[in-house]
């Protein structure tokens, strides 16, 4: 099986390199730490051979510059999330359905996804998401509003700016619950 990955830049959130399967988008990272090696030790874990190939990302990389120039809300693209835990996968497809400019709480997702009781285990989930921004995790917050752990990019600091980006209304780092 093969991962093909390719990159884009964005002057706010920075380098963001991203890898696609035969099945669907499959790994992203971005901000001041993602690069190549991220990509390879996926290939490797998962016994893939990686390669740079941006005509089969070309749909994906062209969403990612829609959306950091604030023209895409919606990202049309198959996810290959089968090689991860049931309830994780669930998760990560809940979360992938929240609305641009919109938040949910853990709590609100671990019932989405079936186990109402999981808000700890949704947050596990949010917190090793493999394809950040796309499957926006960025868009769950604790259930007070505050913007709790965020492993993608530079941590909280771009949550909160992913979440400004879509107009959600924030006061230091609390999204205003409606």
């Amino acid at each position: 099986m093969k991962l093909y990955f390719d990159s884009i830049d964005d002057p706010r959130f920075g380098h963001c390199k991203f890898a696609v399967s035969d099945q669907g988008l499959r790994i992203l990272s971005f901000g001041r730490y993602a690069g190549l090696v991220n990509i390879l030790e996926h290939a490797c874990k998962y016994g893939m051979k990686a390669e740079e190939d941006t005509v089969k990302t070309k749909a994906v990389h062209k969403q990612l510059a829609e959306y950091f120039k604030g023209k895409r809300t919606v990202f049309e693209t198959e996810l290959d999330l089968d090689y991860l835990p049931p309830f994780k996968r669930k998760a990560l497809r809940k979360a992938f359905q929240i609305p641009f400019g919109k938040v949910l709480t853990y709590g609100d997702l671990a019932k989405k996804a079936g186990s109402p009781k999981a808000a700890r285990a949704a947050g596990q989930a949010m917190a090793t998401n493999p394809i950040p921004i796309i499957i926006p995790c960025h868009r769950v917050v604790g259930s007070n509003g505050d913007l709790t752990g965020y492993g993608g990019g530079d941590g909280i600091e771009y949550k909160k700016q992913l979440l400004e980006l879509e107009g959600v209304t924030l006061r230091g780092t609390k999204v205003v619950l409606n």
